[in-house]
């Protein structure tokens, strides 16, 4: 029960900051509020959906049920920012930008203004069955340039690696680009090793056959808060021996972290009402109900 009462509180300190959420030049408080009407259009990356939920429950003062049925946490990373530059999107809730996404902005002469709201992990996953507990940066490496083909040469059992990538434009794949950095010595995946959603690749190491010889790749988030249930089956492997954590990745231990965004038009106006939700999501109140997302926050 003072749990509960903590936790109404809290949200309704946080209710009471939503209608001042924007500041003037002069840092005094806007009035502006919110309505189902005038809510931006809000998108974003799969991992980032109980975020928007919350963000957008906590706002208009609704369910999260009908908050979720108001956002669209669907396709890939660069179909969403794609969207907010076409304006199909007011505001996202978005992992890194890849190539492509940079370069459609750049096409479409639309500049971007993003902040960063939190962190997150690339992790590597196995079957539960398999012995292999850690890996490190270099063995990582060298599995997904082709050099590493058995799970004996990493201490495991004398089966062949079924190492599994996400496609191009997934928010995962351009983090995996980034801090993993193969460029063109990354392997060319056989077509059935190319997973088109996190989902997916969850499955095809957790559940499918041949599963014990599967390596996959995924977010933190998404595995451990929205897909717990595939850690029955399959397992989180350490990197040059640190597991990843909120507390590790906090921290910067864990090798493979990385920011995620909120992120709107930079021709926004101030009085805008994404403008105003971009300046409370990144605010101290914004920053708090992210934490209770169970979010590592910035």
């Amino acid at each position: 029960m003072k749990k509960l009462i903590a936790f109404a509180l809290v949200l309704a300190a946080l209710l009471s900051c939503v209608s001042g959420c924007g500041t003037t030049e002069d840092n005094q408080e806007n009035s502006f509020v919110f309505t189902e009407e005038n809510y931006p259009k809000m998108g974003g990356s799969l991992a980032n959906l109980p975020l928007g939920e919350a963000v957008t429950a906590t706002v208009l003062g609704i369910d999260r049920e009908k908050a979720s049925s108001m956002i669209v946490f669907e396709g890939s990373t660069t179909d969403n920012y794609e969207a907010l530059v076409d304006g199909t999107f007011d505001i996202i809730l978005a992992y890194e930008m890849g190539d492509d996404a940079i370069a459609y902005a750049n096409e479409k002469g639309v500049e971007l203004e993003m902040t960063a709201i939190g962190a997150d992990a690339l992790v590597f996953i196995c079957s539960l069955e398999n012995t292999v507990e850690d890996l490190s940066d270099e063995q990582i490496k060298e599995i997904y340039k082709g050099n590493i083909t058995s799970w004996d040469e990493l201490g495991g059992d004398n089966h062949p690696i079924i190492a599994y990538q996400r496609n191009k434009d997934s928010g995962s794949q351009t983090l995996f680009d980034k801090l993993i950095n193969l460029g063109d010595q990354l392997m060319e995946a056989p077509k059935d090793h190319q997973v088109g959603s996190m989902l997916g690749l969850l499955e095809a190491v957790a559940d499918y056959d041949n599963s014990k010889d599967a390596l996959g790749y995924t977010v933190y988030y998404y595995l451990t808060n929205m897909e717990g249930g595939k850690l029955d089956t399959s397992k989180l492997l350490s990197v040059n021996g640190v597991a990843p954590t909120n507390e590790t990745i906090a921290s910067g231990e864990y090798p493979y972290v990385n920011d995620f965004y909120v992120v709107i038009r930079k021709d926004a106006a101030e009085d805008s009402p994404e403008r105003v939700l971009y300046n409370w999501i990144i605010s101290e109140q914004g920053k708090e109900l992210a934490r209770r997302e169970n979010y590592v926050v910035k």
